[in-house]
């Protein structure tokens, strides 16, 4: 479904001179319309101290600013991939259904409205944003209603001078807070509740149950200030904050680490707290298609019908893991105020729809970087890079017309032209990834959640991508012929005590134990540089140097991308990234670590080897399996030297 109204570019517009019926030439009323009722047009505007970019992320969440500027809560469902809203104003209920939005970063945005019910017939509204000087906003609004009798037109004439008033206030109000959340910007009105807080006395009071989850916490040594400070933010947050918490975001907002307050929550699942959901995310909207309560109850494929995709729900940028305040302590809704589409896609810079054999053009504000161009519907996409060395600086695009990557110079002239037989959607959106998704690679690789959780494991049908990961393996050298010393009581001893100090290491090291295959251990980790920390720090451990243990190690280490897998109701990982890594311990001897040259050339992992003195011996390993030789390193540490090769 194509919008009713759609963008004009915006550049040839003065803001100096722009009124009422200049605009109104620019967007004229569709005939449709008009025949129904004479149109109530306002326009109103306000010039505003803080840049277009600052004021963007505050003007595209309008579910946030309505509330501010008090429009009645608003329901929506969604129906077969169209969005239909109901809500009561003055008594008088309404429904209606929402005209897909469209969008142009830091420019304009506009949307519409198709009442069933109500004192209107339809209504239009249009954001433009002209910069001034020294980081200042000239923002146009504009209303357009078709008045259902003359009951809605008297409802309407008055309601739009109180609107008016009502939107001074508003944006006032979000300068200000602009000002107070100018390190959280990237947050928008999120930033407010974040940074809200409440004054605490020694002792804080909380509701019964909460005060006793409190006890439980500090009982499993959680830190009483991180506490207090999450239960006081589900008491106080809105809902719109608490009905998906992202852990990463909230992290980044209080300044804290993200690891110790993910511990926090998922004790507080185990607690009560919360409870998690493991959310099935559309890779092309961001739209959460499926919340699923468990781990195994994950489908394989799920479907967008808003961006008329099907996508398999097993790629890396598929799953995303947020929590929910349990409803035992507080009851949370998804509370709305409008669909504030863009606020929901804030990835996505630029929306058009074009009608058969319509053209658009437009300059676009982006900054450098690489971009995807799609059409929705489409699952191809272009690559488009802006850089400033780039000659070109315009660019043509129409469906099917693009190659698979293209360049453009700073802030190009983008035309677009549909030249087929029905409407089109084009989108312009950032390539980088969600930097505030908790991915299931971040649980898999924390040992607190394979703990905590032991008993969730994926669908045995399901083989979940989850992207790069280290691999390591130790194995204990020797060990047929240290059980036939020790005798079988103190083997077991001896090896239990094994296993305890590499489980203390892979946790120090921001790791997790995948599984232990007789003495052996599997363990994963987020890096290379924490996988060789950990191997050095276990190495130094069993070493004759420790009359503690008389337990010696090898250790294998491997990089690239894996697959988690359910295999005997545990969360495995499974790929040529886990049997290269096994393979490698052919070449390991005691007290050894030997890594691929995937590892070797990791910058970080190089760095950390100039700091610390390390070095490496190049040794050739047989890849047998494929009748091929390639090159593995043994690290050399703490002056301990290898035997050649």
């Amino acid at each position: 479904m194509q919008p009713v109204e759609s963008l004009e570019e915006t550049s040839s517009i003065d803001p100096n001179t722009l009124d009422l019926d200049s605009l109104l030439v620019r967007f004229p009323w569709e005939e449709k319309w008009t025949e129904l009722a004479e149109p109530i047009d306002s326009l109103w505007s306000f010039d505003l101290d803080a840049s277009p970019s600052a004021l963007w992320p505050w003007l595209i969440d309008t579910s946030s600013f309505n509330k501010r500027i008090e429009i009645p809560e608003m329901k929506f469902k969604e129906i077969n991939g169209r969005l239909f809203g109901t809500s009561k104003n003055a008594g008088i209920p309404m429904e209606w259904e929402e005209v897909p939005w469209e969008w142009e970063y830091c420019k304009q945005l506009n949307n519409a409205r198709i009442y069933s019910k109500g004192f209107a017939y339809y209504v239009r509204t249009r954001y433009l944003l002209f910069p001034l000087e020294e980081n200042k906003t000239r923002l146009f609004v504009y209303f357009g209603w078709i008045p259902k009798g003359w009951i809605g037109k008297t409802i309407l004439q008055i309601g739009m001078k109180q609107m008016y008033k009502s939107y001074q206030k508003g944006l006032n109000g979000v300068v200000s807070d602009l000002k107070k959340t100018k390190d959280l910007s990237w947050l928008g009105p999120s930033a407010l509740g974040f940074i809200k807080e409440t004054k605490l006395n020694r002792e804080p009071v909380f509701p019964a149950r909460m005060q006793q989850i409190r006890v439980g916490f500090i009982r499993e040594g959680q830190p009483r200030e991180l506490v207090d400070k999450v239960l006081n933010y589900i008491l106080d947050a809105d809902e719109s904050d608490l009905y998906r918490i992202r852990v990463k975001a909230l992290s980044k907002a209080w300044d804290i680490s993200e690891k110790d307050l993910l511990l926090v929550f998922l004790h507080g699942c185990r607690l009560g707290l919360f409870t998690i959901s493991w959310d099935v995310v559309c890779p092309h909207c961001r739209g959460v298609r499926t919340e699923a309560q468990h781990l195994g109850d994950l489908p394989t494929r799920d479907n967008c019908e808003v961006c008329e995709i099907q996508f398999e729900a097993n790629q890396w940028n598929s799953i995303e893991i947020t929590f929910h305040v349990h409803p035992s302590i507080r009851e949370v809704q998804k509370r709305m105020f409008c669909a504030a589409e863009p606020a929901t896609k804030n990835h996505i810079r630029f929306q058009k729809y074009l009608s058969p054999g319509e053209s658009y053009k437009s300059k676009l504000l982006l900054k450098n970087g690489v971009y995807r161009l799609r059409i929705n519907g489409d699952k191809n996409y272009t690559l488009l890079e802006i850089k400033d060395e780039a000659k070109n600086d315009s660019l043509l695009w129409k469906p099917n017309g693009l190659p698979e990557q293209i360049e453009a110079g700073f802030e190009p002239n983008l035309i677009l032209e549909n030249e087929t037989s029905a409407p089109r959607c084009f989108i312009i959106e950032e390539r980088k990834e969600d930097q505030d998704c908790l991915r299931p690679s971040d649980l898999f690789n924390f040992q607190d959640f394979r703990d905590l959780f032991s008993q969730e494991a994926l669908s045995t049908d399901l083989q979940l991508d989850i992207g790069i990961q280290t691999i390591l393996f130790t194995d204990i050298v020797g060990s047929t012929k240290f059980y036939y010393n020790k005798g079988d009581s103190g083997a077991f001893s001896e090896v239990r005590y094994h296993f305890v100090e590499v489980y203390k290491v892979v946790r120090e090291f921001q790791g997790a134990v995948v599984k232990t295959i007789g003495d052996a251990v599997m363990a994963s980790f987020s890096s290379p540089v924490a996988a060789v920390e950990a191997s050095v720090k276990l190495q130094e451990f069993f070493s004759d140097e420790n009359p503690e243990t008389p337990i010696r190690i090898r250790i294998s280490l491997h990089t690239g991308p894996c697959l988690a897998v359910n295999l005997n109701s545990n969360i495995d990982y499974f790929g040529n990234t886990v049997n290269f890594a096994a393979k490698l311990q052919a070449i390991a001897d005691g007290e050894e670590i030997v890594f691929s040259e995937v590892i070797f050339k990791d910058k970080e992992l190089r760095k950390l080897m100039t700091e610390k003195g390390w070095k490496v011996r190049r040794v050739k390993f047989n890849q047998s399996w494929i009748n091929e030789e390639t090159l593995a390193y043994k690290l050399v540490f703490n002056g301990l030297e290898q035997k050649d090769e």
